[in-house]
């Protein structure tokens, strides 16, 4: 919530906390067991890996880069692409 785009929405961090708190009971634990070249992608990892999607689009070169991390993903049906593939695919 402390990125600039969504400083925009003032929420304060005692409202963050306290909607968490109450979150907490309803989410899944997943495992990354995977050396993220990014620590700060693990929540994009860790919602991917629950909600199991066929692909993460995105223009993160720490996601699109990491071998391993893909491979780790393509192991669960998961695979990284690039906005450019992803419409490719759609339109192939």
């Amino acid at each position: 919530m402390r990125k600039p785009k969504l400083g925009r929405y003032e929420i304060a961090d005692r409202d963050i906390e306290d909607e968490l708190l109450i979150l907490r009971a309803t989410l899944p634990h997943i495992e990354v067991d995977v050396t993220l070249r990014d620590p700060r992608d693990a929540p994009v990892v860790a919602a991917a890996v629950s909600g199991r999607p066929d692909a993460i689009v995105t223009g993160d070169a720490d996601l699109l880069d990491d071998e391993s991390l893909r491979s780790w993903l393509i192991e669960r049906g998961i695979e990284v692409l690039t906005p450019a593939e992803f419409v490719q695919r759609r339109f192939d």
